[in-house]
């Protein structure tokens, strides 16, 4: 989420900067999966952000606080690319919402990925 939030406000995917920060983890593989998760969120914000904005047209993601705009975009992308089931990743999205936002963030994150969640549900058939 870190390595995310640093990207959009810098308007671009800068691996030195990312790297910086994913550093402070001890594990290499937790840093790997940390940098493949972010650059996979970034590649694919504008998906992400309209998805966002057909579910949520009064808070579209130019809106959002920075903060709630990068969890969203990390969990939208785990929910469809990782293999984390999808409960555990609204947690965690959750989680760092109500330790890193707005006391409303936890609420709007959950609200909007339950949604995401219920239309991968609907596409997929319920799988």
């Amino acid at each position: 989420m870190q390595v995310l939030f640093a990207w959009d406000t810098n308007g671009q995917a800068d691996r030195a900067v990312a790297e910086a920060i994913v550093r402070y983890a001890s594990d290499t593989a937790v840093q790997s999966s940390a940098l493949n998760a972010a650059t996979g969120a970034w590649e694919q914000r504008q998906e992400i952000d309209q998805r966002v904005e057909r579910l949520a047209p009064q808070w579209p993601p130019r809106r959002q606080p920075g903060v709630d705009r990068s969890i969203i975009r990390l969990a939208v992308w785990e929910m469809t690319n990782a293999q984390t089931p999808p409960k555990v990743v609204i947690d965690e999205a959750i989680e760092m919402a109500k330790e890193f936002s707005t006391e409303q963030s936890a609420s709007f994150v959950n609200g909007i990925l339950d949604a995401i969640h219920k239309e991968n549900q609907a596409l997929t058939g319920g799988l």
